[in-house]
């Protein structure tokens, strides 16, 4: 079935340059294109499309307002903008309502590949629900007050990037939503970002406050419950943790990376905790009355587990294939054809042992992938070689960050 794409741009010139540029992917694309944000709208509310492409700058309703309208009426659509306008302002403005960014001139294997992956990438997910409630989030549920201790830390004047690379990676919201605003088009980087370090660095202090202040504003919210704020500091705890043993099992090189990637594997369950309450309670009651884990409890009742919801929000936002990888795979490295060790199975291994270490979920590990590490033993080993880790983190972390 083809996918369609909607393209929106006031420049005439630029919409009939797209449609030479794209005519090869008429095969597989239905496209649409039109001139301005209300016209956009009407041909959204007149048929479904897959993805929208949208400048920046346009008279009457500039490309952030569409957006915002699309993000409520047509949450399924992915948002991306396609414009000229490079400015950190813009950026921030665009963030909360879109999933990706490219900067003009954008070459057209560029444009087909990003298109291309939004697609693949809806296809991990086929619950109705749950890709609405993915469409709409703008950002990760953040455990606040971050911005307060970073802010602290700038105004002491006696920060360097590591310092203030510890406060900001201890949330995964707010590493993922640093990580993806660095990756976009607006910063024109020739190579991918997967380190919080590297992006700081790139960023500077001054608009990582700007983006962490942005982050934290569409948090928790007065209106979450105790239940979910506790639940969310639970699975902070949990993902730092997981993060240090995934650092751990890696050979070296590529540690932050790793970091990265095990720091925001739960982020399905961030999402689910606060836009798909319904979804959980019938999870965590079946959990209790079978012990299965929580994974297993989601694929029976919903063909779709936070793994693949939390890789799905994070592909559409453009973080590095590999993060997003490794995190719709946590649960299930099968399904990715590898022959060595890898981000992959560090992530899938070191979420197994923080949870066989803690005890509060008996995953088992896939075997094969244990296979891939060493002798027979290694998991024994593992266990005991990263309690005091996994026990020391949670001890430590009693407070969010």
């Amino acid at each position: 079935m083809k996918k369609r794409v909607l393209f929106v741009d006031d420049e005439p010139a630029i919409l009939a340059g797209l449609r030479l540029r794209l005519r090869s992917m008429r095969s597989e694309w239905d496209m649409e294109f039109v001139e301005s944000g209300a016209a956009a709208l009407e041909k959204l509310d007149e048929a479904e499309f897959d993805v929208i492409v949208t400048d920046m700058r346009m008279p009457k309703m500039d490309g952030a307002r569409l957006l915002e309208i699309v993000q409520e009426h047509h949450p399924k659509v992915v948002r991306i903008v396609l414009s000229g306008h490079a400015e950190l302002e813009a950026a921030m403005r665009a963030v909360p309502v879109s999933h990706q960014f490219l900067a003009k001139p954008c070459e057209a294997e560029v444009l087909v590949s990003v298109v291309k992956r939004a697609c693949n990438l809806q296809q991990l997910v086929t619950d109705e629900i749950v890709r609405q409630a993915v469409g709409r989030v703008a950002k990760l549920p953040t455990v606040p007050v971050v911005y307060a201790k970073l802010r602290s830390l700038v105004a002491s004047g006696l920060a360097n990037a590591q310092d203030v690379a510890a406060v900001v990676k201890q949330d995964p919201g707010i590493s993922a939503r640093v990580l993806q605003l660095v990756n976009s088009a607006f910063f024109r980087l020739s190579r991918e970002i997967g380190s919080v370090e590297q992006a700081i660095v790139y960023l500077g202090f001054d608009a990582l406050q700007r983006i962490v202040l942005a982050a934290e504003l569409f948090s928790i919210g007065k209106g979450t419950s105790e239940k979910a704020t506790l639940a969310l500091r639970e699975l902070q705890k949990h993902s730092l943790a997981v993060a240090n043993v995934a650092v751990a099992l890696t050979s070296g090189g590529e540690e932050e990376t790793y970091f990265t990637a095990a720091l925001l594997h739960d982020v399905g369950k961030l999402l689910m905790t606060l836009h798909l309450p319904d979804h959980l309670d019938p999870i965590h009651e079946k959990m209790r009355s079978s012990g299965e884990p929580m994974h297993e409890v989601e694929t029976q009742l919903f063909g779709v587990t936070h793994a693949e919801i939390g890789g799905y929000l994070l592909g559409v936002w453009g973080l590095p294939y590999g993060i997003v990888e490794a995190v719709a795979n946590h649960h299930a490295p099968s399904r990715v054809g590898f022959a060595e060790p890898g981000l992959v199975s560090a992530v899938h291994l070191a979420d197994a042992l923080v949870h066989a270490i803690t005890e509060d979920q008996a995953i088992v590990p896939d075997p094969t992938t244990v296979a891939l590490y060493g002798p027979d033993d290694i998991w024994s080993d593992w266990l005991e070689q990263f309690r005091g880790m996994v026990l020391a983190t949670h001890s430590g972390l009693k407070e969010p960050i």
